[in-house]
């Protein structure tokens, strides 16, 4: 638990001193019952034994809760999205026909995308991305779950590998204005700016075997996917062994490169997973289905505080003319 006006607390000091000053006058009140007008008083009270201090207790955790409350308390919490949007980045590059994930990475794929679409509700929305040389929106965030199917079904394989177009593309799906990538001189890159409206909870999941053939890195738009709460979820396919295809009647060397697929988890604060079967590919849509449904999010705690309080101060009075016959 953490608080927005954590120096506030100081005015917990109260709560030792309310307990001083209860002690004395407990004690100035037994010194005053041996005077003929509040021995009878006294002795009433002094009957109930420890049960007289339950009151005062009552009303000094009532004022502890109002001072912790002042300084607005507020706690991380785990809470259902009520509404979220996924983009389905896949990898249709010339090595995903690698058979090093059976039947092929980039069918395997489609297989585990196919299945996590249709186990959401309808409260997601599904948008779908391919990319080779260049990247293409396949299909826009939506809730028609035959439109995303139909999509995924349609992919096939062809061409190089960009990261940067398959990433610029996922985020230009979701995005409510253009995403303006300006490389200077030098080579780095300037992105102004830009507004993702209500998706900025969103997530993608890029499956791809991380073979980039390009230069171009995709790191700013990983960080400028983090800065918005977009989170990258890359799915390694294949092994890092690798193996070989034939395309065209040559034959060519493939293997994962997983340092280029954790480096953009690691800029989008999302999880980057490997997987070398469809087994652990279907674990991992699993993993990715149950991030999405729980959010963190920094709830304030100032009313149940406040709440507690006047509940405690409530009982402290009934109880008090319960015993005693008047208010603490």
């Amino acid at each position: 638990m953490s608080f927005i006006w954590p120096a506030a607390l100081i005015g917990l000091l109260l709560v030792p001193l309310a307990i001083a000053a209860y002690v004395l006058l407990g004690r100035r009140s037994a010194t005053s019952s041996h005077g003929a007008t509040l021995g009878a008083g006294y002795d009433d009270v002094a009957a109930l034994g420890w049960k007289r201090h339950l009151s005062p207790v009552l009303a000094l955790l009532a004022l502890s809760a109002m001072l912790v409350g002042f300084a607005r308390p507020q706690a991380q919490v785990e809470v259902p999205e009520l509404r979220s949007t996924v983009m389905l980045v896949f990898d249709t590059s010339q090595s995903m026909i690698a058979d090093d994930l059976e039947p092929t990475r980039l069918d395997a794929a489609k297989a585990a995308a196919t299945t996590f679409v249709e186990d959401q509700p309808d409260s997601v929305e599904i948008g779908i991305v391919s990319f080779g040389s260049s990247g293409a929106i396949t299909l826009r965030p939506s809730d028609d779950r035959t439109a995303v199917l139909s999509s995924i079904d349609r992919l096939q394989a062809a061409g190089g590998t960009s990261l940067n177009e398959g990433l610029f593309a996922g985020l230009s799906a979701i995005a409510q204005s253009p995403i303006i990538y300006l490389p200077d001189e030098s080579g780095d890159v300037d992105i102004p700016p830009v507004d993702f409206g209500g998706f900025g909870s969103a997530i993608i999941v890029l499956f791809s075997d991380g073979e980039d053939t390009t230069e171009q890195s995709p790191a700013p738009l990983a960080e400028l996917a983090a800065a918005n709460g977009i989170r990258i979820y890359p799915v390694g396919l294949g092994s890092t062994d690798g193996t070989v295809i034939e395309l065209d009647g040559f034959s060519l060397s493939t293997a994962l490169n997983e340092a280029s697929l954790q480096e953009l988890a690691e800029r989008s604060n999302g999880t980057y997973f490997q997987v070398e079967s469809i087994d652990e590919l279907a674990a991992v849509t699993d993993t990715i289905e149950q991030d999405l449904q729980l959010n963190e999010e920094q709830l304030e705690l100032t009313s149940v505080f406040g709440v507690g309080a006047l509940a405690l101060i409530a009982m402290a009075a009934m109880l008090s003319m319960r015993l005693k016959g008047r208010m603490p």
